[in-house]
């Protein structure tokens, strides 16, 4: 018989970050000659079978000699922060690799500051803690820059002998705020319970990076604005369009340029629900969401936050990675405040197939040569719980607390991903069209407000654009002398009769308050008024994504802030995804209130509905 045994171990990425799983992957022999990953065999402790695996985790001791810096742990530290010191911060977070690292992050600095001199956390002090916390206070009042609170911490050296703590026995392993800095070590052998000694052959060990912490969300602040239509306070909500750029696309080929760690899915994932919980959106159209993803992380963690999901995925799957993958359109929406009425699914490959069908047989094969791409659409009719009290011009008092009660508010969303290459441009706008006749049928069968989300893979003032905004393409548009299947001709026939416009190009139409937000998010609005990019990776820049809405039902009352160019790039990154953006797109989003229309009024009291408490999730908890 075969000895139980180890066969390799290795880690995924070698770079641990405070907060996001580690799982390395284990290949093991059975007695039977065959082979299996960790994932088939049981864990020691954790399961009655005679063989398992047998897994530990370490963690170096940082000593005083061998200190790194707090945000780069790859990196020696050089510049300590004495107000830390006063204040009785864990010292760790005290050291930074350059005086430009501590002015980067200086705000973290302020809240550790201001936590510890308010008494949260941290290392007590002795006799005269109370005096200690007023002069912290004054002296944290009196700073102007962190260049004041800096000295140099010596050329710190790594030393042998280190000590080693350990702080796991499963193969998964989440790292923690207090490892930051230091290395991890992971320890397997195969184990036999039956046996005397029942460690079994040769034990691998596999040491890591030291640990960075986990990274900090882009912060964007939503910008209100006064708009120039009367609108209802009750009933406003926030609706989010991202493409978060699914696993089976992000590979170091596309994104050369993005640190290897950050590319892995555990570490996305993490940055991904953080910022998506941060935005606090109502209702949430994601696009490039895999569907196993949906299915294991995406869909149980924002449950976790009041959100119920759907989901329509992409007609053909791909292999990549040594497995078959696929993505598609997830859509999801506060329990709350909607409830689901009906959903629709469109597969751009099913019209393309009744197109085909129409045309000479001869064209038939490059007619689905072309059009077969695999798009798809998720179009969701809701019903808002708390709806806007309107009535019409002239109904009583008394009889409009009947009829408000007995009105249903209905809004359509849909959530789209159109086709990517740009040598496709005929694609791409029939594509647009032809979900657009369909969100025409809804709203013949029901006159309700739309929402027409997603990543179009459009830039403003192309043809699929004005499609979209304007209802008609222009008879000259150059996307129209690229069909050579004739689907587009004649152009009379590319219009719509919804009302459609852009959430970011009309969201400052309203009042100039003078506000500096929104002066700020006026700047950097580009071309049509849209933002200058949704998209910015090394070879491209340019707004693909779009909120669209029923101009005659709604209008935007805010927008969440557009990053300036200089936030995204960074010295060592050119583009999207990095260490802070985990996705090659930005998310847009926008607050939307009903419009009160001609010959409609309010009834009743106009008071909004008291905000809801933000669930903050502890994301990852060892997802496979």
């Amino acid at each position: 018989m075969n000895p139980f045994n180890i066969l390799s171990a290795r880690l995924t990425s070698e770079q641990p970050v405070s907060s996001v799983p580690i799982e390395p992957y284990v290949l093991l022999r059975k007695v039977d000659g065959s082979t299996v990953t960790a994932d088939e065999v049981g864990e020691e402790g954790y399961t009655d079978a005679r063989f398992s695996l047998k897994s530990r985790w370490s963690k170096s001791v940082v000593t005083g000699k061998d200190q790194v810096c707090w945000v780069h742990p790859d990196c020696d530290a050089a510049i300590q922060c004495i107000l830390c010191l006063r204040c009785k911060v864990d010292p760790q977070r005290s050291y930074h690799c350059s005086a430009e690292c501590l002015k980067e992050h200086w705000h973290f600095h302020l809240d550790f500051h201001t936590q510890q001199t308010n008494g949260h956390g941290g290392h007590s002090g002795h006799g005269g803690h109370g005096l200690h916390k007023q002069n912290s206070a004054a002296t944290l009042n009196g700073l102007r820059s962190p260049g004041d609170l800096m000295h140099l911490a010596g050329g710190y050296n790594s030393v042998n002998g280190e000590t080693w703590i350990e702080v796991g026995n499963q193969r998964c392993y989440v790292p923690t705020q207090d490892d930051v800095g230091c290395v991890l070590r992971y320890e397997c052998t195969a184990y036999d319970s039956a046996s005397a000694y029942p460690d079994i052959g040769k034990t691998f060990s596999i040491m890591t990076a030291r640990v960075r912490p986990a990274p900090a969300c882009p912060t964007r602040n939503m910008v209100q604005t006064r708009p120039c239509k009367p609108v209802v306070k009750r009933g406003r909500f926030t609706i989010l369009s991202y493409n978060v750029l699914a696993d089976l696309y992000a590979s170091p080929e596309q994104f050369q340029y993005c640190p290897p760690f950050a590319l892995q899915w555990p570490y996305r994932r993490a940055n991904l629900l953080r910022e998506l919980l941060s935005y606090n959106a109502d209702i949430m159209c994601l696009q490039e969401v895999q569907s196993t993803h949906f299915t294991d992380f995406f869909a149980p963690e924002l449950a976790r936050a009041g959100y119920t999901a759907i989901f329509k995925r992409k007609t053909n799957e791909m292999y990549t990675r040594d497995t078959y993958a696929i993505d598609g359109c997830a859509t999801f929406f506060k329990k709350k405040k909607f409830a689901l009425v009906k959903k629709y699914e469109v597969e751009f490959n099913k019209a393309a197939l009744s197109l085909a069908e129409a045309m000479p047989n001869e064209q038939k094969t490059a007619a689905l040569s072309r059009l077969l791409k695999d798009n798809v659409a998720l179009i969701a009719v809701l019903e808002a719980l708390v709806p806007p009290r309107l009535r019409k011009v002239g109904e009583g008092q008394a009889g409009a607390t009947g009829q408000e009660q007995s009105r249903r508010q209905l809004i359509c969303i849909a959530n789209t991903h159109i086709h990517s290459n740009p040598e496709l441009s005929d694609v791409k706008l029939w594509q647009v069209h032809t979900l657009l006749k369909g969100l025409e049928k809804i709203s013949a069968s029901a006159d309700i407000p739309m929402a027409v989300c997603g990543d179009f893979n459009s830039t403003p003032g192309s043809a699929a654009h004005s499609l979209l905004v304007n209802g008609v393409v222009a008879p000259d548009a150059i996307e129209l002398q690229n069909d050579p299947l004739g689907i587009l001709a004649p152009a009379s026939k590319l219009c719509h009769k919804l009302p459609l416009a852009s959430a970011y190009a009309t969201v400052l139409d309203g009042e100039d308050t003078g506000d500096p937000a929104v002066a700020r998010l006026r700047r950097r609005l580009g071309e049509k008024n849209e933002p200058k990019f949704t998209n910015l990776t090394r070879d491209f820049k340019g707004t693909l994504d779009y909120i669209m809405y029923s101009r005659d039902y709604l209008t935007p009352t805010g927008a969440l802030e557009l990053p300036d160019e200089s936030e995204v790039r960074s010295r060592k990154t050119t583009g999207l995804p990095n260490e802070s953006w985990s996705s090659d797109h930005v998310a847009l989003v926008t607050e939307m209130s009903y419009v009160i229309a001609d010959g409609m009024e309010l009834a009743g009291d106009d008071e909004d509905e008291e905000e809801e408490e933000h669930v903050v999730t502890t994301p990852l908890r060892g997802y496979r």
